[in-house]
């Protein structure tokens, strides 16, 4: 998951949203708040509306919109709703267990209860990732459909309107499509292994139709699958002059803008390319700031002095669960495994188990295991409640600036999941260290241990 960056919808295009549209009101109160602003955001993150909680929690909001899906932001935690001209909802959810303590009551509430209940279920069908996608290809194809079988089930027992069970059986066949055309990155993610499904575990795709515009509006899987083969065309081509024939084939003005945002992130994610990006850039937009960025961004990446294996790791000194003040040199002697996290990443979170499993293995062996939240300081309290609940073993420690402290600067932690190996004498095993889902993982402690 990657730092949150600025987007320029707003500032390159204006775009006409209410063709057809009416008014909705959300009320509600966040338990243990701690940020102070809720939002609901269209599909492609520009802002809609958003409230400010009061003293005890509690907000109100009313907008004109189109039906359809949006996002429901609280700071760094967003979910699915759907929204419909007219409903007059309530909501009532815990800042410490953001999705999973939402309760919806009013008109529209049915719909959006689903999403949560959904968006529990599939957690835990994936939760097993091994089980999940490290199989041969018929047997993911049958995991991921079994996702949309019980999600189907699971719908039909919510009391829902037509028109959302079209489009939710829609979006669940748009998921099914995108876990097909993901099953090789996925892998990787999780297992550190590459794959290479055959032409035929692909052929499902062929039915999806690019140019579909008011799918791309409305339908959240669909926009991914969309997005993602046009990125990949994007990438391939060997140039910036390739890369902006393709660009320019691309279909419908809303895809243009969500692409052309996306080349932000990619300076700094795609190093080997980031000029390429940069110089794309500046060919699509004259807009001056976005431009201005860019280019900051473009100097951040050339201008940061990468670190190398046998190189002095850099040092942090921070607050430990308990309230301790732990220093990198206070573990100098031992192999330490460090795994920088946040409560709102879902990708961490699912990285827990096999970190567990990790420590027990390793538990009489020269290594410590160092969990470093990158939280923002007003979620410390659910920090803490997370350790608990989780039941996180090994040292925990809370990052004092979140993403821009020294040590995450120093490593360039743009993003997480992101784990570190440091050796007993303070030096760096590997700047990005495989992750604890990985065979390979425990293949170099073995070495390093034995």
């Amino acid at each position: 998951m990657s730092k949150s960056i600025i987007t320029f919808f707003t500032l390159i295009i204006s775009i006409s949203l209410f063709a057809k549209s009416g008014k909705i009101v959300l009320n509600g109160q966040v338990e243990n708040h701690l940020g102070t602003t809720i939002t609901i955001t269209h599909l492609n993150n520009r802002e809609l509306v958003s409230a400010e909680l009061d003293a005890d929690g509690k907000f109100e909001m009313s907008t004109k919109l189109e039906n359809g899906f949006y996002f429901l932001k609280y700071g760094r935690n967003t979910a699915y709703i759907y929204l419909y001209p007219k409903d007059k909802l309530s909501l009532v959810f815990d800042a410490k267990n953001f999705e999973t303590s939402m309760v919806f009551k009013g008109q529209g509430s049915e719909r959006n209860n689903y999403l949560v209940k959904k968006s529990i279920i599939e957690a835990e069908l994936t939760e097993d990732l091994e089980a999940f996608y490290k199989v041969d290809e018929s047997t993911y194809l049958k995991n991921i459909d079994d996702v949309k079988m019980t999600h189907l089930a699971l719908l039909s027992k919510y009391n829902v309107e037509p028109f959302f069970t079209s489009a939710e059986t829609k979006s669940l066949e748009y998921e099914r499509l995108l876990s097909i055309q993901n099953f090789k990155t996925s892998y990787k993610f999780y297992l550190g292994d590459d794959i290479s499904p055959s032409d035929d575990f692909y052929k499902p795709l062929e039915v999806i139709d690019e140019t579909e515009v008011s799918d791309y509006k409305e339908q959240p899987y669909f926009r991914y699958l969309v997005n993602s083969a046009w990125n990949k065309r994007i990438e391939a081509a060997s140039d910036v002059d390739g890369m902006l024939k393709v660009f320019r084939k691309i279909p419908s003005q809303d895809l243009a803008i969500t692409l052309l945002n996306g080349f932000y992130s990619k300076i700094s994610s795609n190093k080997e390319r980031s000029k390429d990006y940069l110089d794309l850039i500046k060919r699509l937009t004259t807009h001056q700031p976005f431009i201005d960025a860019a280019e900051k961004q473009y100097l951040e990446v050339i201008n940061s002095k990468g670190l190398n294996e046998g190189d002095d790791s850099p040092t942090f000194s921070y607050e430990s669960v308990d309230g301790k003040t732990i220093s990198l040199s206070d573990l100098k002697g031992k192999y330490i495994y460090i795994d920088v996290w946040a409560t709102w990443c879902g990708p961490c979170i699912k990285q827990v188990p096999y970190l567990k499993q990790l420590e027990e293995r390793y538990h009489h062996k020269n290594i410590v295991f160092v969990s470093i939240s990158v939280d923002k300081e007003n979620v410390k309290e659910k920090w803490k409640q997370m350790i608990i609940d989780k039941e996180l073993g090994g040292v925990q420690l809370f990052a004092d600036k979140s993403f821009d402290s020294d040590f995450m600067n120093a490593y360039a932690v743009n993003s997480i999941p992101r784990f570190i190996l440091i050796n007993p004498e303070g030096k760096i095993v590997n700047t990005e260290a495989p992750r604890p889902s990985f065979d390979k993982t425990r293949v170099l402690l073995d070495e390093l241990l034995d």
